[in-house]
């Protein structure tokens, strides 16, 4: 059992970050883990259970605190749906429509694990989701962006990266302004993703991981077709 060292997020939160990934109950042995973090002054360390839950006792006994469950899904991409529909695929943005994208990034990110933890907080977590849509811009995390505009101002972002050697599409990042929510405008920014695919890539299964917490997310999921659980992720924090 190692804990691994975070690198990216231990310099952008200004603390010691691990993280710790166990898919057998048997693996984890708490009292080592709290030694291990002890001994390597972590601040704080993620531990992600696939499947199911760690039994309560070794949750106890590690101190771990229970944050999130991410769900992973996914649907057949079928790209004769979408040939022939528009998109507005983005690499560049005006500073105008980036600013509007933080803004609907910071909205979005209230729903994020990191939000509500004392570690990190709202401030850096916000900065966090102005990252991922820089990242898109600069294609070094997410192929680019998709926008929706209503009276010329950004209204919905949707983030996407392909991996065309497996040929799954997957999103990171949807958001939309609370102000038009119930519009339509998620599902307009899904398409035009399902249309970009279409014309520029092969790739044949969707793929979209998305917090448990948020119930219109796992809804909507499904009413776009997403019935497949290709994943589930129990996450705990362990604070310093």
């Amino acid at each position: 059992m190692v804990i691994e060292f975070l690198k990216w997020d231990s310099e952008f939160f200004g603390i010691k970050v691990g993280k710790l990934t166990i898919y057998d109950d048997m693996d984890f042995d708490p009292f080592l883990f709290k030694q291990q973090s002890n001994d390597e002054k972590f601040k704080l360390v993620y531990v992600f259970k696939f499947q199911k839950m760690l039994p309560w006792d070794k949750v106890l006994k590690a101190d771990l605190h229970f944050v999130d469950i991410q769900l992973t899904m996914s649907k057949k991409f079928e790209k004769a749906d979408y040939m022939n529909i528009p998109y507005d695929f983005r690499t560049e943005l005006t500073d105008k429509e980036r600013n509007e994208c933080y803004k609907i990034a910071e909205d979005t990110s209230m729903v994020s694990r990191f939000y509500n933890e004392n570690k990190i907080g709202k401030e850096k977590t916000k900065k966090m989701y102005h990252k991922w849509i820089d990242n898109s811009i600069n294609k070094s995390f997410s192929d680019g962006l998709f926008l929706v505009k209503e009276l010329n101002s950004v209204s919905g972002i949707h983030l996407i990266k392909t991996d065309n050697q497996n040929k799954i599409g997957y999103f990171t990042l949807t958001g939309v302004d609370p102000n038009y929510k119930r519009m339509g405008i998620g599902k307009n920014l899904w398409i035009q993703s399902f249309s970009y695919w279409a014309n520029n890539s092969k790739i044949e299964i969707v793929r979209s991981p998305f917090s448990f917490q948020n119930s219109e997310s796992f809804n909507f999921h499904l009413k776009m077709g997403f019935t497949k659980v290709e994943e589930t992720k129990f996450i705990y924090h362990f604070r310093i």
